[in-house]
């Protein structure tokens, strides 16, 4: 059995988000191409080796332990199915990561963002729209593939609640969360955008955001829909970056919303770090202490407390 053609099976059986089937089909492929190895019954330390050493050619250590994430599951399914009889992969280490604050996104660079996108006639269109999305990610803290997701049933303005649903979710799992009160004029612009392009009001089903409805160039998911897909969204913030000269990105924003939730301005009130976990949805507490980056004046506040006897 081909590598590629276990990972199809692992899919049928196992997999029900479609962007979890596509990157272990992309991986399967990639280590098929980068190992010379072409079947489970060939697979070895020397093929796993001569993936490391191509994938780090071209990628990053981060890149490639999320590759091997993927194949030590695939492989331990195939071992437990007894399709093979190693699973050559469980003793595998993942590359040494340096341990880096999280990259966040200061004032400074939305400010610029925001004002290119504004005044400049040059800015990535429509303009209008990626504006909401900036505005949209920083005030909720959601994914890409969160926000793409969106459906306008998930949506309650009156109560001003948003229903991350199972759609956009890495655990197949829903929350609701707060929409803040600086975002409801936004939304309530681009439902009357929407309802223009369609000639019809929002119903169930349709696309909150949606690029595709309002500029040509964008070409819809034909998997799903005409749905935007959230690699618009990379490419738009790509080419953000390039125009404005700082990086500023969905996954940056959502380290921001985390870090400012979490040093609040008024040093006096400690942050309540559980409701940024809800917020994020995140299963682990532990996961959203490595989104916040603590702010030095945090941190000098408390030092300045200390003392010691004279």
């Amino acid at each position: 059995m081909r590598i590629t053609e276990a990972a199809e099976l692992y899919i049928a059986l196992n997999v029900y988000q479609q962007d979890t089937a596509d990157t272990l089909n992309r991986v399967a492929r990639l280590f098929e191409t980068r190992s010379g190895c072409r079947s489970i019954e060939s697979i070895d330390l020397v093929a796993i080796k001569t993936f490391r050493d191509e994938t780090l050619k071209v990628a990053k250590p981060v890149t490639y332990n999320g590759y091997l994430r993927y194949l030590k599951l695939l492989s331990k399914w195939l071992f437990d199915e007894e399709y093979v009889q190693k699973d050559w992969f469980s003793k595998v280490k993942s590359a040494t990561l340096p341990i880096a604050p999280p990259k966040t996104v200061d004032d400074d660079v939305f400010l610029k963002a925001i004002t290119y996108l504004k005044t400049d006639s040059g800015a990535p269109q429509p303009a209008w729209f990626w504006l909401i999305v900036i505005r949209f990610l920083y005030f909720t803290g959601v994914r890409r593939r969160q926000l793409v997701a969106i459906e306008y049933q998930d949506l309650d303005l009156k109560k001003q609640v948003l229903t991350c649903s199972y759609r956009g979710s890495k655990t197949y799992r829903e929350w609701d969360i707060p929409i803040a009160d600086d975002l409801i004029p936004d939304l309530e612009y681009l439902i009357r955008r929407a309802e223009d392009e369609l000639g019809r009001p929002m119903r169930e089903g349709d696309r909150l955001f949606n690029v595709c409805l309002f500029y040509h160039r964008y070409k819809p998911d034909p998997k799903n829909n005409g749905a935007m897909r959230r690699e618009h969204v990379t490419g738009f913030m790509r080419r953000l970056s390039n125009k404005i000269g700082q990086r500023i990105g969905a996954h940056r924003i959502r380290h921001t919303t985390a870090t400012v939730l979490c040093n609040p301005v008024d040093e006096e009130h400690e942050p309540d770090i559980f409701s940024v976990q809800k917020l994020l949805g995140h299963t682990q507490l532990s996961t959203t202490r490595n989104y916040v980056k603590t702010k030095i004046g945090r941190i000098r506040t408390q030092v300045n407390r200390m003392s010691l006897p004279k």
